[in-house]
């Protein structure tokens, strides 16, 4: 598994360099920032005591769909729905169902937004899997550094775990993008209840279910195209 911790205009050097820290704890190394220069300052690097190389070989990007368009796989984590109806699932079942895909999904990325005001709804829309911290209270709730190590130790233990046997890499990728076309020849509008049920399981799928699936987009392609 490669997994890449992305986020989206951090604001305070602190929280950055603490992210890295978690990561490094952990044994992550990817590391990539959007419309933020906070890792970059001195403040990172205080935090980011033994692990300041995260930091200066962390990727910038301007926006969030660039950072995360050669992943296979993006988890978004969020504090509340702002109204989405999407499914949301805690860290432990978003790194269970890592596992799950297996090498059908082998480039992973999760994605913590500003520390003030998260992920936008646009962002939100880029995930494939929204997750949440279940809180006894939510205030004071955690911190991004916090948040961070916690779904660091979650997916550390998938890393951990024996491989499975390869199904095809990038299978996963592939589906979402015929799964697309396919919606799109069929004019189903983007509110259509098929486009957003699909947006919110494809995530979802195990190895064999991917496998079966492209099968049955085949199908209906070759179906059409009569």
């Amino acid at each position: 598994m490669e997994l890449t911790f992305i986020l989206v205009s951090p604001a305070r050097g602190e929280n950055v360099g603490a992210v890295a820290r978690a990561m490094k704890t952990m044994g992550f190394e990817r590391l990539r920032i959007v419309a933020s220069q906070a890792h970059l300052s001195d403040e990172a690097g205080w935090v980011a005591h033994g692990s300041q190389e995260l930091l200066r070989q962390a990727q910038g990007f301007d926006t969030l769909a660039q950072a995360v368009a050669d992943q296979d796989l993006v988890i978004a984590s969020t504090a509340r729905r702002r109204g989405d109806k999407r499914v949301l699932h805690t860290p432990a079942q978003a790194a269970a169902q890592v596992a799950v895909l297996g090498a059908a999904a082998p480039r992973t990325a999760l994605v913590f937004g500003c520390e003030e005001s998260g992920l936008s709804n646009a962002d939100l829309a880029l995930a494939d899997l929204l997750t949440t911290i279940p809180l006894a209270n939510p205030y004071p709730s955690l911190n991004l550094a916090q948040a961070a190590m916690l779904y660091a130790y979650e997916f550390s233990k998938v890393a951990e775990a024996p491989r499975p046997e390869p199904a095809g890499e990038g299978q996963l990728t592939a589906l979402k993008q015929r799964s697309i076309s396919l919606m799109n020849d069929l004019n189903l509008a983007d509110n259509d209840p098929v486009r957003l049920w699909l947006k919110d399981r494809i995530g979802l799928l195990n190895q064999r279910d991917v496998s079966m699936a492209h099968t049955l987009v085949g199908d209906i392609e070759k179906a059409l195209k009569k």
